[in-house]
Parts: structure tokens; C-alpha cells; sequence
């Protein structure tokens, strides 16, 4: 399973636009052969920073969707209200779920 971290900072003024942006990409992009899970957090020190996680089954699959013309045009609302972004993939190794 891998993990695919993206940090985005988004243009000023644009982070109350940025949230249902994101759920729509969400929403279509949890369709994608071998998507597991997607989470978005934002910075409590700023507020125009945004962290997505997805999982992937295999890093084939990640690739597979990121390299694709869907990914491309989907994403595209995305690229218009972020000022920057960087993105790194892990092989997760270990999930746990809390005990309650």
C-alpha cells in the first residue's frame, strides 16, 4: 500500500473555495481502480495550507491514476486556487485503527 502525501498552499482569499473543490475531486477520484481512502487536513498555524493523504493499493495503481488524462482534467479546479504544492509517496507500512 502506498501513501501519497500533498501539500498545497492556496492563493489568498481562495481557501473557502478550496474545501468543496476538493470534496468533488474526492468524490470521482475515490472511483479509481486501486483508490482506498483520501483525507484532507488544513495547518492551524495557516489556514491557506492544505494536506491531502490518499492510499493506493499498489504504487502501479497511484501511478496509473496520476499519470492519466481523467487525473489531469479532474484535478484541474485544484490547480486553479492553489499558489503552490508538493507531493511525496511512502510505502505505508503500518496502519492502525484506534481502540474505540
Amino acid at each position: 500500500m502506498v501513501r501519497a502525501t500533498v501539500t498545497m498552499t492556496v492563493r489568498e482569499g481562495q481557501q473557502g473555495a478550496f474545501e468543496p473543490a476538493w470534496r468533488a475531486v474526492a468524490t470521482e477520484a475515490r472511483r479509481a481502480p486501486g483508490h482506498l481512502r483520501q483525507a484532507l487536513a488544513r495547518d492551524p498555524g495557516d489556514p491557506r495550507v492544505f494536506v491531502v493523504n490518499s492510499d493506493w493499493e499498489t504504487a502501479d495503481a497511484f501511478r496509473e491514476f496520476e499519470r492519466s488524462p481523467q487525473q489531469d482534467v479532474l484535478t484541474a479546479p485544484l490547480r486553479e486556487l492553489r499558489e503552490s504544492a508538493s507531493m511525496t509517496v511512502h510505502e505505508l507500512v503500518a496502519h492502525l485503527e484506534g481502540d474505540a
